[in-house]
């Protein structure tokens, strides 16, 4: 009965998820990093030159470029996004895998996909062609490993093995940040088998960030030179403020993820420290908490300094430690529940996945209500519907900032992405070189992403008058992170105004 009820709330979570991230892939617009991750993964170039031009010129190990790539039949960016519920369902396996041998970790388990459903990230990254969400599965999926394997000092079965080493294989290959908290989890579990003297424990932990490893090592060294030059000036800020504003905005997603899973953690923990008082040899419990949080503690300081020194923390990179912390909470809970009869197990199970279930539909509509390039996009397809000989003009001036960033793939991207949403909304483009005016309808001036700094309206007319546009004045209509400027008809640029 027990083992049913945990498995059916691991089912039932991980259903509800995969059906948020869906609806949120489907309906949620598309923003820049995005049209960066469609542009270098399209069927175009071929396998070695992506890799050796855009692939490995790029901050982070290629492993969801090839992801990507190898799912471009996907399409669209709305529906390439539903390769997460791909990169979910196999680690979901994998875990399933870890449980399967390590029965103990079952309720756990359950707590995990509780708490990953509550949690805003698991949808906001899930719904995103990039590769945040690979890292959130990594960091909960190479936890929950480290834990399988500390409870029975040996590697297991051949599926457990095998999930092991995918959650290190990612961990390690697939985001700078990631790599370094993946490492700094294992690390205190390799220091303890160490100590122990316990060389098939050792053996066990130490294979797969072996393997891994050396291909992150290979990869790093054809990667390094394109690191220091990309981040030459960058644009994350620096500053111990931004780091630690980062690192907190990441653990109170983790704390308000199921308020009922955090109460029953916080119950777990002092159930251990009672099992601590009785037996001090027998809590492995307390044992591999202290682990993963001296990992995660570790990490986030190596983080920090590495930040104050050259800047490369935001929270949406640490999604990698919300998938550990929420590992951490749920192994707590399922202490908890273990000592909660079946009644009282599938009361607390339900209640936790009703609040699951709860914040849920609120993620969804907060993550698809977000900017994007389709706020703007839909603007200009309203007004050209409403008079359908409206011109709309784009310009590189407008993302300028951008497109001179390395990698050098920035240069088209922007571009790409004008032409992809105009796509999407039916409507054209005029020609870089065009100076056209409408006559008797609106001409539209279409910008998008300007995060970075805010152009005012009369800046945007300025440049439009530079450029060489017949521009009596404009009214510009601001939308999420872009703006559009409709422009009346003035006389033609070089000609005196008569009195």
């Amino acid at each position: 009965m027990s083992r049913k009820l945990h498995f059916g709330t691991i089912l039932l979570a991980a259903a509800a998820l995969a059906l948020a991230i869906a609806w949120a892939c489907l309906h949620r617009g598309p923003w820049y990093d995005e049209f960066y991750t469609q542009y270098v993964t399209r069927p175009g170039p071929g396998w070695t030159e992506a890799l050796r031009t855009s692939w490995l010129a790029d901050n982070h190990p290629p492993l969801f470029y090839i992801l990507a790539r190898a799912t471009d039949w996907l399409g669209r960016i709305e529906t390439h996004r539903l390769l997460n519920l791909a990169i979910g369902a196999f680690c979901l396996l994998a875990g399933a895998a870890t449980v399967r041998d390590v029965p103990r970790l079952l309720p756990a388990g359950a707590a995990l996909l509780l708490l990953l459903a509550g949690n805003e990230w698991s949808v906001l990254s899930g719904s995103e062609l990039r590769s945040y969400f690979l890292s959130l599965c990594a960091g909960a999926l190479l936890g929950l490993s480290l834990a399988a394997l500390a409870l029975t000092r040996s590697g297991g079965s051949i599926p457990r093995r095998m999930a092991y080493g995918a959650a290190v294989l990612i961990g390690f290959n697939t985001h700078i940040v990631t790599t370094l908290i993946a490492g700094s989890l294992i690390l205190p579990f390799l220091l303890v088998a160490v100590l122990q003297r316990d060389w098939a424990y050792l053996r066990a932990l130490l294979i797969a960030p072996l393997a891994s490893g050396v291909l992150f090592v290979i990869v790093s060294l054809v990667q390094l030179p394109h690191w220091q030059a990309n981040t030459q000036s960058f644009w994350i800020e620096g500053g111990l403020g931004t780091a630690r504003w980062s690192i907190e905005y990441a653990l109170l997603r983790c704390l308000e993820a199921n308020p009922l899973v955090l109460a029953g953690a916080l119950a777990g923990v002092a159930i251990m420290g009672r099992d601590l008082m009785r037996d001090r040899s027998g809590c492995e419990g307390i044992a591999i908490l202290a682990q993963l949080a001296a990992g995660i503690v570790l990490g986030l300081a190596l983080l920090t300094a590495i930040h104050l020194v050259h800047p490369l923390l935001i929270e949406k990179y640490l999604t990698a430690m919300v998938g550990a912390v929420s590992l951490g909470m749920a192994l707590a809970c399922g202490r908890l529940l273990r000592a909660l009869g079946p009644a009282a197990g599938a009361m607390f199970l339900g209640a936790a996945l009703l609040l699951s279930l709860w914040g849920l539909c609120d993620h969804v509509a907060r993550t698809t209500a977000r900017n994007s390039w389709y706020g703007t996009g839909r603007y200009v397809a309203d007004i050209r519907a409403a008079c359908p000989d409206t011109l709309v003009h784009v310009d590189r001036f407008w993302n300028a900032d951008v497109m001179a960033m390395s990698p050098a793939d920035n240069l088209a991207v922007a571009p790409a992405a004008y032409r992809t949403v105009a796509a999407h909304f039916g409507f054209a483009l005029e020609p870089e070189t065009s100076r056209r005016m409408a006559k008797d309808c609106p001409t539209l001036f279409w910008a998008e992403h300007d995060t970075r700094h805010r152009f005012t309206d009369a800046a945007i007319l300025a440049h439009l008058r530079a450029s060489g546009f017949a521009v009596k004045a404009i009214t510009v209509r601001r939308i999420g992170d872009g703006w559009v400027a409709m422009a009346t008809a003035g006389p033609k640029p070089g000609l005196l105004t008569p009195p």
